[in-house]
C-alpha cells in the first residue's frame, strides 16, 4: 500500500507525484489515457502571472510564487534528468491596438506597478525596440521582462523520467472505476487494473474530477473548456519575445516554431480542432506582426481545460472524507501553477495543515 494515490497524469499530477516521491514518500500515480495526454500537452507553456491574472489578489501571488521557483525546479529536474526543458524567461510584451484597449491596459498596469512588480509601460517606438516585428500600429503595451514560457511537452517527458527514478509506480491505460471507502474514510480507488490502496488519495484528474467526486454523490463545479493552438514556422527574422494581445499570443519556441492560440471554447468534453476555431487562432494573431502571413503552418491540437466556477483553483481536503484531496481546477494555468501547487500540497499532506492553501480550498464550495 501507497502512503499517496494520484490519480492523474497530467502536469500537475506527475509534479505532485514527483515532489512527495523526493519527500521519501511511497506514491502510486494513475492515468486513464496517456501521461499528460489531455490539457498538458495541449498547452502553449506559458509562464505569466502579470498577463493571466487581470486583477490583484491571491491568484496573482500565486502565479508569482510559482514563477519563483521555476528556475530552480527546472534545473533539478534538467540535472535528474539529462534532459532539457527549454524553460526560458526572458520578458513577454502585452499589447494595445487603439484607444480603448490602451486605456484597460493602463489601469493594469497601474496596480501591478503600485504592487512592485516589475513592468514597464512603452510607447509604440519602445515597443518595436523590444520586438520589431511588431506591427507599427501597434499604440502601447506592458513589457515584463521576468516572464516567459517553457516547452511543455519536454518539461511532461521530463517529469515521467523523474517520477521513475524516484520510484514512483507509474500506470498509464488504468481507469478509476470507483472510490473505495471503509468507515467513511477513502482508502483508495477500484480501477481496470484491479484494487490500488494508499493512505490519501488524491484527486488531479483536471477536468475530469467533477466525474471522479460524483462517485462520492459530490457535486464540485469543474468543466471542461477547449483550447485550440496552433503552431506555424519562424518566419526569417527570429521573434525575440512573447507577444500577448486581446486576441491571441504569440510564442516563439526554441525550437524553432511559433505556438499561437488560444480559442476557450465550451464544448464539453469534445477536443478536436475545428476549421472556425483554427481560423480565430490565426485571424487573432496576425495583426500584431505581418509576418506571420507567409508562414507555413504545421500542426494544430486541441485540449480540455478544466475551469471551476470562480476561477480559482482547488488545493486541499475534501470535506467530510477523511482520506480524500483535490488538486486541480488549474483552468489554463496548469503549466505555471505546477511547482507551487506540488510544493503546496506536498507540506499540506506531510503536516495536515491547510493555512498554506487558502483561499483555494474545495471547502469554498463543499461544506
Amino acid at each position: 500500500m501507497s502512503d499517496c494515490l494520484v490519480v492523474g497524469g497530467g502536469i500537475i499530477g506527475l509534479s505532485l507525484a514527483y515532489e512527495l516521491s523526493r519527500r521519501g514518500m511511497a506514491v502510486t500515480l494513475v492515468e486513464q489515457g496517456e501521461w499528460g495526454g489531455q490539457a498538458s500537452s495541449a498547452a502553449a507553456g506559458m509562464l505569466a502571472p502579470l498577463k493571466e491574472f487581470s486583477v490583484p489578489g491571491p491568484m496573482v501571488e500565486l502565479g508569482m510564487e510559482s514563477l519563483r521557483l521555476y528556475p530552480q525546479w527546472a534545473q533539478e529536474l534538467e540535472e535528474h534528468t539529462a534532459g532539457d526543458v527549454q524553460l526560458s524567461l526572458e520578458g513577454l510584451v502585452t499589447v494595445a491596438m487603439d484607444d480603448a484597449e490602451s486605456e484597460q491596459l493602463r489601469a493594469k498596469y497601474l496596480w501591478q506597478k503600485e504592487a512592485g512588480y516589475d513592468v514597464h509601460w512603452m510607447g509604440a517606438k519602445e515597443l518595436l525596440v523590444v520586438e520589431p516585428l511588431l506591427t507599427d500600429r501597434v499604440q502601447a503595451g506592458i513589457y515584463s521582462p521576468g516572464e516567459g514560457h517553457i516547452n511543455n511537452r519536454l518539461l511532461l517527458r521530463s517529469l515521467v523520467t523523474a517520477c521513475k527514478i524516484q520510484g514512483v509506480a507509474l500506470l498509464s491505460g488504468c481507469v478509476v472505476k470507483g472510490i473505495a471507502v471503509k468507515a467513511g474514510r477513502v482508502i483508495g480507488v477500484e480501477t481496470t487494473s484491479g484494487p490500488i490502496r494508499a493512505d490519501h488519495t488524491i484527486v488531479a484528474s483536471g477536468a475530469w474530477a467533477g466525474i471522479m467526486l460524483e462517485m462520492l454523490d459530490l457535486a464540485i463545479p469543474v468543466r471542461p473548456v477547449r483550447g485550440q493552438i496552433a503552431a506555424v514556422s519562424s518566419v526569417g527574422i527570429p521573434l525575440r519575445t512573447v507577444i500577448f494581445g486581446t486576441s491571441g499570443y504569440i510564442t516563439p519556441k526554441k525550437d524553432g516554431k511559433i505556438v499561437i492560440g488560444a480559442t476557450e471554447d465550451e464544448s464539453g468534453f469534445q477536443r478536436e480542432v475545428t476549421l472556425a476555431g483554427l481560423a480565430s487562432v490565426l485571424n487573432g494573431v496576425m495583426p500584431y506582426v505581418p509576418a506571420l502571413h507567409a508562414a507555413a503552418f504545421l500542426e494544430a491540437w486541441g485540449g480540455l481545460r478544466p475551469a471551476t466556477a470562480d476561477g480559482k483553483p482547488l488545493l486541499g481536503p475534501v470535506p467530510g472524507w477523511e482520506g480524500l484531496s483535490l488538486a486541480g481546477g488549474h483552468f489554463r494555468n496548469g503549466i505555471l501553477l505546477s511547482p507551487v501547487t506540488a510544493i503546496r500540497m506536498a507540506d499540506y499532506l506531510e503536516s495536515g495543515q491547510s493555512e498554506g492553501l487558502e483561499p483555494f480550498l474545495p471547502s469554498r464550495f463543499l461544506s
